[in-house]
């Protein structure tokens, strides 16, 4: 059998796969359906399943594979799924973590919703409009700045759902969600645009449509979704117009043909369909395994090493996303940043056994997070947090994971230490005040309660 038609059995296999398994956990399993999990295994389906597919079928390959490196993409996917599940359902080490972290928040009233929302939005601005040229603060701005906003919009629209009669906050969920937007449009990335737009649903559904059918949850969830999807699909067809950092007037010329919502259906959807996530990853193989040898431990040493800049350590690991193809002289055109695949990092960093060692962690951090959410469902701090990382958790899977690592501990330990900095502010209150219990207070009577 040739390579192609492996490769795109497994593409039909990996698309609907972690659909299914979605689909099983909330209907049959009872699990939340908007989870850290539930995120990355909807990327999943797009990068490894399209991937696959787009690999299989168009034969886009950037190196010379026989079907024993198809076989250790396979083997290497079913070890990482395989401890991925085994960490999220059966380690008890992560539950035992999640009980012993964020039992206190800051007290939830108008005051510091606003100040945290609106100093997020701020954020969004220095990482767009008013760029920080300070190293080291400067590139964490910009690398997090524009995700920010985003949690903003999940922030106000949670507290106004839970408290309607206060316009306030669907007044600041408005000026949040137009801001996001803006800032999206400051530069060719989609995942800051991504993230303003999925902060809608995420909110809704922790503070609304976790409690109705389930099928009517999926309804709305799926109509949103591909509202979303269609937007994200029409800024493609311009987003490269130009290159680099933009400017305001380049922003609002993007926003008018964003209005304007004209779809070129013949090229920019194929473009947005395809992903090279899969052939990277297989180009991983041949590089690191077959041909070569590993890095071991690359992605550690990158994420410990990261907060040092580049300035005063010029050889500190650089991500694999970037040396790769500069190593193979793709760099004719510009900055090249390849979609490694979780796969290809593995073998980059140790072989297949590492594929193991991912879907460990992976999972159990998943498991920290989603039992956080789930025990204190009304919190709309976490909640926040989890709408400003989506983006990076549903591409966690095409990687390279060593960046959205950096990216997604840098948006953990930003919202923690704002938590520790609001506390002694505006109080503390037990997670207890966010239990399911108080389903049917208004987020403002949970403060004087909790006062």
């Amino acid at each position: 059998m040739p390579i192609d038609t492996v490769i795109t059995l497994f593409g039909f296999l990996m698309v609907f796969a972690p659909l299914i398994a979605i689909l099983y956990n909330y209907l049959v399993v009872g699990d939340d359906l908007i989870t850290s999990r539930h995120l990355f295994l909807l990327g999943c389906s797009k990068f490894f399943g399209i991937a696959a597919l787009t690999t299989g079928v168009t034969g886009l390959y950037r190196g010379n594979h026989p079907m024993s490196d198809a076989m250790l993409l396979f083997a290497g996917t079913a070890l990482f799924f395989a401890t991925f599940w085994y960490a999220y359902n059966r380690w008890s080490l992560p539950q035992k973590i999640a009980i012993k972290r964020w039992r206190t928040s800051p007290t939830v009233n108008i005051a510091s919703i606003l100040v945290v929302g609106f100093l997020a939005m701020f954020f969004g601005l220095l990482a767009s409009v008013l760029p920080v040229e300070i190293p080291v603060i400067g590139q964490i701005t910009n690398v997090l700045g524009k995700l920010l906003p985003a949690a903003s919009v999940a922030l106000f629209f949670f507290c106004w759902l839970r408290n309607p009669v206060n316009l306030i906050y669907l007044a600041a969920t408005g000026a949040a969600f137009l801001l996001a937007i803006f800032v999206a449009l400051f530069g060719a990335g989609r995942h800051p645009l991504f993230a303003a737009l999925i902060a809608i649903p995420i909110a809704w559904y922790w503070a609304r449509w976790r409690y109705d059918r389930p099928t009517v949850t999926i309804g709305r969830i799926l109509a949103l979704g591909a509202g979303a999807a269609v937007v994200i699909l029409a800024y493609s067809g311009f987003r490269h117009d130009f290159m680099g950092d933009a400017d305001s007037g380049i922003a609002m010329d993007r926003i008018r043909q964003l209005m304007k919502f004209q779809l070129e259906t013949s090229g920019d959807a194929e473009s947005f369909l395809q992903e090279d996530a899969i052939t990277v990853s297989l180009l991983c193989i041949e590089e690191f395994h077959r041909n070569g040898d590993p890095d071991y431990f690359h992605t550690l040493r990158f994420v410990l090493s990261n907060p040092i800049p580049r300035d005063l350590w010029p050889d500190k690991p650089q991500a694999l996303g970037e040396s790769l193809p500069e190593s193979l002289g793709e760099f004719s055109d510009g900055y090249v940043n390849w979609g490694t695949g979780i796969i290809g990092n593995a073998f980059h960093d140790g072989g297949l056994w590492m594929a193991g060692i991912y879907g460990l962690l992976v999972g159990g951090v998943f498991r920290i997070f989603d039992d956080i959410l789930r025990r204190q469902p009304l919190n709309p701090w976490p909640i926040a947090m989890l709408a400003a990382m989506s983006p990076k958790i549903v591409a966690y899977s095409r990687g390279d994971i060593a960046i959205y690592t950096v990216e997604l501990v840098g948006l953990a330990v930003t919202t923690v230490i704002l938590m520790k900095l609001i506390k002694p502010i505006f109080g503390t209150v037990s997670e207890e005040e966010f239990h399911i219990d108080h389903g049917d207070a208004g987020i403002d009577g949970m403060d004087a309660g909790a006062e």
